[in-house]
C-alpha cells in the first residue's frame, strides 16, 4: 500500500537548503528579554508536545522546566519584540490518559483534561495534533475543540471528530497544518475512534491543502517513517514537526524540501522555528531555537491563575481517591 501511494504521488523536486541557511540555537539561561531573538523572519512557528494533561512544570526536583504559564510568557515577550507573524502548534499527547482500577479513566483525569483544554486555549494554541494517546481523553468530550486536527483518525457517528486540517492567516500568509499519528494502544479502550494509515491519510490531506496555502506544515506524533515518506512524496511540504519523546538538542535538517524539527519532551524546551521565505513563498532560511522554560522565565498571570484553580480542584478530588 505504501509503495503504491508513493508511486502515485507527485515526484519531488528536491532543492535542499544550503547548510548556512539552516541553523539552530539552544537558549538555557538569561533573563526573559535576553532570550528573545532579533533574527528577522517572515513567519515564526512556536511548537511543543506531550504535555499529557498538565499545565504545570515537569516536577523535576532540580530546575523544573516547562508549564503553559512560562510558554505563554515567552511567546508574549517574543511577539511583542518583533513584527513577524507567529503561530503556536502542538505535536500531540496534550491530554492525560491514565486508567483507574476499574479499567476506565482515573476519576481525576477528566477534570485534568478539562483544565488543560482551557489552558491551551488561553495560551493561544492554533493547532494541536490528535494522537492515539489523546483518544481516551477526547472520548468523554461533548465537542472537539476547533483547533484539533488529524489526517488519519476517524470518529464514529456522533463522536467528537477532529478536523482533517486547518488553514490559518498569519501576516498575509495562508498556513495549512495537518497532523498524523502512529497507531498505538492505550490502556483505556476507545471504540469510537480508529487510527488509519498515516501515509494514506496524510497524503490525501497534504495534497488537498497544498494548492490552498503558502506554507504547509505536518505535525507527526511517533510516526517518523510515515512523515519521512510524506516529505519525500509531497514537494510542497515546508515543515515537519516531529513529536516523539525527544529529550536532546537536535539540529534541524531537511527531508525532501521540508525542514524537519523535533519538539522537546513535555515542552520543557519551547521550539521556535523562524522562517524566511523567498519571492515564491518557499523557505529560504530557517533558524530553529529551543528555549528552556526554566524558573528564570516568569509565569503568565492569567494561565498561572488557571493552573492554581485547576490544582485546587484536582487536589480535592485526589484526596478522595487516595486519602489525605
Amino acid at each position: 500500500m505504501l509503495s503504491l501511494l508513493l508511486a502515485c504521488a507527485k515526484a519531488p523536486e528536491v532543492q535542499p537548503l544550503p547548510a548556512e541557511a539552516l541553523r539552530a540555537e539552544l537558549v538555557v539561561e538569561g533573563r526573559l528579554k535576553d532570550r528573545v531573538s532579533a533574527e528577522p523572519a517572515d513567519l515564526v512557528l512556536f511548537y511543543g508536545g506531550e504535555h499529557k494533561g498538565s499545565m504545570e512544570t515537569c516536577g523535576c526536583p532540580r530546575r523544573p522546566r516547562g508549564s503553559l504559564a512560562r510558554l505563554a510568557s515567552y511567546i508574549e515577550a517574543s511577539t511583542a519584540a518583533g513584527e513577524a507573524p507567529a503561530l503556536l502548534l502542538h505535536g500531540g499527547y496534550w491530554l492525560e490518559d491514565a486508567m483507574g482500577l476499574d479499567g476506565e479513566l482515573r476519576e481525576d483525569v477528566p477534570i485534568m483534561n478539562r483544565w488543560m483544554i482551557e489552558g491551551m486555549e488561553a495560551a493561544g494554541v492554533e493547532v494541536a495534533n490528535l494522537s492515539f494517546q489523546d483518544l481516551p481523553g477526547v472520548d468523554p468530550l461533548e465537542r472537539m475543540p476547533d483547533w484539533v486536527v488529524s489526517a488519519n483518525i476517524q470518529a464514529a457517528a456522533g463522536a467528537p471528530a477532529p478536523a482533517r486540517y486547518r488553514i490559518l492567516e498569519a501576516g498575509g500568509l495562508r498556513v495549512g497544518v495537518t497532523g498524523i499519528t502512529a497507531p498505538g494502544m492505550t490502556f483505556v479502550e476507545t471504540p469510537d475512534y480508529s487510527v488509519g494509515d498515516p501515509v494514506a491519510g496524510g497524503l490525501a490531506a497534504l495534497e488537498e491543502l497544498a494548492p490552498q496555502v503558502d506554507v504547509l506544515v505536518l505535525l507527526s506524533f511517533q510516526a517518523p517513517q510515515a512523515a519521512k515518506a510524506l516529505a519525500e512524496a509531497v514537494p510542497e511540504l515546508d515543515v515537519v514537526i516531529d513529536t516523539n519523546m525527544h529529550r536532546e538538542f537536535y539540529q534541524p535538517f531537511t527531508v525532501g524540501d521540508a525542514v524537519w524539527v523535533r519538539s522537546h519532551y513535555q515542552t520543557q524546551r519551547l521550539g521556535e522555528l523562524r522562517l524566511r521565505l523567498d519571492g515564491e513563498g518557499r523557505i529560504a532560511g530557517a533558524l530553529d531555537r529551543k528555549i528552556d522554560l526554566d524558573p528564570q522565565i516568569p509565569d503568565d498571570p492569567e494561565i498561572a491563575a488557571l493552573a492554581r484553580r485547576a490544582r485546587k480542584e484536582l487536589e480535592a478530588v485526589q484526596e478522595v481517591i487516595y486519602g489525605p
